[in-house]
């Protein structure tokens, strides 16, 4: 297994219907964000199994002929082509090539993990994408009964505004004394533990249920569901006892092995967050 440290930034995936204006809205936000400091990157969900690169140009016969890495530079933009299977593990792609940005808007993946910004114009639905648990924000020009943040479809500068207290929820710029690392541990690319799942398994136990443990998180119900069961399959481990029915009604509370798994990734992370921010320190010289 092997056992690799990623840092990666926040991840915040914008979703809409087709035409409905997601990259129209993409293109007022990422300003807006600038504007207030920050470096953004952008993913862009590509459907389809062929190449970005336009076939029939120089870099598209390049790489063809069978280069693992084409490198297209002029003295505006460099674009970078690889061989590499992309998008069955986007945490993987983020931390490769995403790594000191503050902030990633990945453009689609409405069916993923992440906090979403749903963009949504009526004449194009009168539905929703997404349920409003997974909602960072709603982008809209209808009226919706929900305490998501909604805001008009011209209003980037309320979103930005919004994504920046996201960020630093404190109201202060972090320091490096203030990092908090973001750890996993991956088995042939897929992530078998990490962190923010042991932290997950670590409020369930707390508040004796799954239910309880999600909404702790900010996650929903089946989005826990599915980490758990992620990692007890790769880890070949039940790390979880659940109880339904009965006079007291169900519960969920940590197995022998789910309780050793927690403690030791606990450990690991406090002493990967010192060590880091030691390096941190010396690499920016600051305090």
């Amino acid at each position: 297994m092997r056992n690799p440290l990623h840092l990666y930034p926040p991840i915040v995936s914008v979703v809409a219907r087709s035409k409905t204006g997601k990259t129209t809205f993409l293109e007022s936000l990422i300003p807006e964000l600038r504007s207030r400091g920050l470096r953004v990157a952008v993913v862009k969900h590509h459907h389809h199994t062929s190449s970005f690169d336009t076939p029939g140009k120089d870099t598209h016969r390049l790489a063809e002929a069978g280069a693992d890495l084409v490198l297209g530079i002029s003295p505006v933009q460099l674009a970078s082509f690889s061989r590499e299977t992309g998008s069955e593990n986007l945490d993987a792609v983020i931390a490769k090539h995403c790594a000191g940005y503050d902030l990633v808007l990945t453009e689609g993946y409405k069916r993923g993990d992440y906090p979403k910004i749903e963009v949504h114009r009526a004449e194009r639905s009168t539905e929703l994408l997404c349920d409003f648990d997974e909602m960072l924000a709603l982008v809209t020009d209808s009226e919706w009964e929900t305490d998501v943040p909604r805001f008009p479809l011209d209003d980037a500068a309320g979103v930005a505004a919004l994504l920046v207290d996201w960020l630093a929820p404190t109201g202060k710029d972090p320091s490096p004394t203030d990092l908090r690392f973001n750890v996993w541990f991956e088995d042939d690319g897929e992530v078998v533990a990490s962190r923010w799942r042991m932290d997950l398994l670590a409020e369930i136990d707390r508040r004796g249920s799954i239910t309880a443990g999600a909404e702790a998180m900010g996650v929903p119900y089946r989005v826990a569901w599915k980490k758990i069961h992620e990692m007890e399959e790769r880890l070949g481990e039940q790390l979880l006892e659940t109880q339904t029915g009965g006079t007291e009604g169900g519960g969920a509370r940590l197995t022998d092995v789910g309780v050793a798994w927690v403690a030791r990734m606990q450990s690991f992370c406090d002493r990967a967050d010192r060590a880091l921010n030691e390096i941190s320190r010396d690499v920016f010289d600051r305090p």
